[in-house]
């Protein structure tokens, strides 16, 4: 399994940065609109803070992709591939179609556009299947979430009829 990946950070520190930047300007622009009054930054902020809210956004966006994304192992009872029709189905569930396979890994990605852009493309989930545990690889609140659905789903203890 591959180590830490400094491009794919940095690309998703870039991307995190223009995403804050887009919203501090339509919250922006939502109080200079409510307020009646032709826009004026020191109105909203006091003079000098034009720096700190720069680097408040720039460590905001190079720490949300540390803690934004993870790797979480999943323990099978059996292997992967007699698993396998399970933890598709559970992708499918969650709105996840297969985007590409290897010889030891499967992506899967959100099925919606509009998902994807919000989540500005950054919805792959990679399940690296070389082992058990299999490892998901991808934005944290649905690697944790798929990895509970498929740890109830490959359960022997329950009947599956």
């Amino acid at each position: 399994m591959a180590s830490f990946n400094f491009q794919q950070y940095i690309t998703r520190a870039a991307k995190y940065l223009v995403y804050l930047v887009v919203v501090f300007i339509l919250v922006i622009g939502v109080f200079s609109l409510i307020t009646r009054q032709s826009f004026n930054f020191s109105s909203l902020f006091r003079e000098g803070t034009e720096v700190q809210i720069i680097i408040f956004l720039l460590a905001l966006s190079f720490i949300y992709p540390i803690f934004g994304f993870a790797k979480k192992r999943v323990y099978l009872n059996k292997t992967f591939a007699q698993d396998r029709e399970k933890i598709t189905d559970v992708f499918q569930r969650c709105n996840f179609v297969q985007d590409n396979e290897g010889p030891d890994f499967v992506v899967f990605r959100h099925k919606s556009s509009f998902m994807r852009l919000m989540r500005m493309f950054e919805d792959k989930i990679t399940v690296n299947y070389s082992d058990n545990p299999i490892v998901l690889d991808g934005m944290r609140k649905d690697v944790y979430r798929i990895a509970r659905m498929i740890e109830y789903a490959v359960r022997d203890d329950r009947n599956d009829g």
